[in-house]
């Protein structure tokens, strides 16, 4: 009888080999290592270095995709991408070329572009840290600069707080220990390699490896103290048991938890406390355990599906609203998912407001997100929005929270003058853009969509950059402005990288596929790239987003 499970001893070699390429399913929870973990995994490796046997890694559970030489990861994402940026930090610091090259090709493949190859990265994660874990990790050279990418995210944080603790701590050993060491990660890591047919049996297997002794997601705690209050018996239990499993398999843990927290933000104005406590607080003391597991939880957990994927049913308005959802999804802040879950259950996408309630959550969402830095009154904001879904004389009245009052509109035009000096805020807002100008449209946030600055962020005193911007405070003050943003695949923009102005459009026009979006093609007929050009094209772009936002009258 086939089982459908296959299982092997791999190396990181292999399970990095060049046949697939490994990728993290939107329901997967974020990297989430922190330094105890990572600097732990290093200990292990430079012990098996020293006493020159294999170091046991773990099991690593993949699915197998619709998409042929796709791999989905099921278990296993945090040792892999720590691996990962173990490998970038030590070929970084390696000198010697086809060395180098040797550990980058458990990263990537180079582009072979005589026989239409482009580059492909071994491992790809969800589409929040996905560019940047490109940008700031994988890419060559990358690591080394790690000091500049502050990390917007959480798990972005991590990211580079490790490639920082692995870059001080190799750049401590001596050559051959880094080689040595570089020998083990690539060839002396036992993995075991199990590859399912279906999801279903990959969290099967997921289960059997981690829950013994796994310390429970907050949606298990949650889950136990529903059943209790329900007083089930064993054969409810088993049924709705059975119903949760399969919520958390389609969600995956952390975005179930994740749920969990914006039911919770719909149903607690306060929003402050750690979730379990004030979700059965909050939630279960306003709608039995029973109903909501009945009826309150499988429409959020359909609805989530919607709003963090953005793929709706066909219908009158989908592709406009799933624009509106890529849009907000681009941010790097998720309180607006709470009111548009609550529309989708209590109303619906074929709603005839729905059209005019996306538009208006988008503007929000970005407005918010221009002026309100603070948590706390952000959750505010849309909490308001949240209360009044079902009132719309209060959602479309003259005191909606929707409205953009005139200071939120002069600031907010204000702050699309300013430098965005966070990787996520600048591809959220270059992504923006190109929906905005002619001939755009929107782009889905897991994309290969990357920003290109045209004044590099570092320019080589030998470059042709110091003689057409000079001042060293003018390019701090507008590199990382709106009008200095193009938008380039990951392939492409490293080519481009740090070139001059005419040699970055050759690369961009000349096959590098700029013309594709709407904001580069917007450069096709600029000739020079000096300060007062980034100046102007700055505060038009900042005017065609105030007009797309309706917001024009406040200029």
């Amino acid at each position: 009888m086939d089982l459908g499970v296959r299982a092997q001893e791999s190396s990181l070699r292999n399970i990095f080999g060049p046949s697939d390429q490994l990728c993290m399913p939107p329901y997967q929870r974020s990297y989430s290592w922190g330094e105890r973990e990572a600097g732990e995994l290093l200990n292990d490796l430079l012990d098996a270095a020293d006493s020159k046997t294999p170091h046991f890694v773990g099991a690593v559970v993949l699915n197998k995709s619709a998409e042929e030489g796709i791999l989905e990861i099921v278990d296993g994402q945090q040792r892999l991408t720590t691996l990962t940026i173990l490998l970038a930090v030590l070929r970084d610091l390696e000198e010697d070329k086809a060395r180098s090259a040797d550990i980058h090709s458990l990263i990537a493949n180079e582009a072979r572009p005589l026989l239409g190859e482009p580059a492909s990265w071994r491992l790809t994660l969800n589409h929040m840290d996905g560019p940047f874990f490109r940008h700031a990790i994988q890419t060559p050279g990358a690591t080394l600069t790690i000091e500049s990418e502050p990390g917007e995210s959480e798990s972005q944080q991590r990211m580079v707080q490790n490639a920082k603790v692995f870059l001080k701590r190799l750049r401590a050993l001596s050559k051959d220990k880094r080689h040595e060491l570089s020998e083990v990660v690539m060839n002396g890591c036992a993995l075991v390699r199990v590859v399912v047919a279906d999801k279903e049996q990959g969290f099967t297997v997921f289960r059997v490896l981690n829950t013994r002794g796994k310390e429970p997601d907050a949606h298990d705690i949650i889950k136990t103290e529903l059943f209790q209050r329900a007083k089930f018996d064993v054969k409810d239990a088993a049924f709705y048991s059975e119903r949760w499993s399969e919520h958390e398999a389609i969600l995956g843990g952390a975005a179930f938890d994740d749920l969990l927290r914006q039911i919770r933000a719909i149903y607690d104005k306060s929003s402050k406390g750690e979730l379990i406590s004030a979700f059965l607080k909050n939630v279960i003391s306003k709608v039995s355990p029973r109903k909501f597991l009945d009826d309150v939880l499988p429409r959020y957990v359909e609805a989530y599906q919607l709003v963090t994927t953005a793929k709706l049913p066909n219908g009158e308005h989908a592709d406009h609203i799933s624009d509106k959802l890529n849009q907000m999804r681009a941010l790097d802040q998720a309180s607006w998912r709470a009111p548009a879950l609550k529309f989708l259950v209590e109303r619906g996408v074929d709603d005839p407001d729905a059209l005019d309630f996306f538009n208006k959550l988008e503007r929000l969402a970005y407005v918010i997100m221009l002026i309100l830095p603070d948590r706390d009154q952000r959750n505010k904001r849309f909490n308001k929005v949240s209360e009044n879904i079902t009132n719309k004389r209060v959602l479309n009245g003259r005191n909606s929270p929707f409205i953009i009052n005139n200071d939120e509109a002069r600031r907010a035009f204000e702050r699309l003058h300013g430098r965005f000096a966070t990787f996520g805020q600048r591809r959220a807002m270059a992504l923006r853009l190109n929906a905005a100008l002619d001939g755009g449209f929107t782009i889905p946030p897991e994309s290969d969509a990357t920003v290109e600055h045209v004044l590099p962020r570092n320019v080589h005193e030998d470059s042709h950059w110091m003689i057409t911007w000079p001042d060293p405070a003018k390019r701090r003050e507008q590199c990382d402005t709106l009008g200095n943003f193009v938008l380039l695949t990951n392939k492409v923009n490293q080519r481009a990288d740090r070139l001059d102005y005419r040699a970055k459009k050759e690369v961009y026009f000349n096959g590098g596929g700029g013309e594709a979006f709407a904001l580069t093609r917007d450069l096709i007929d600029q000739d020079a790239w000096t300060s007062e050009v980034v100046r102007k094209r700055t505060e038009r772009l900042a005017e065609i987003l105030m007009q797309e936002w309706g917001l024009q009258h406040y200029l």
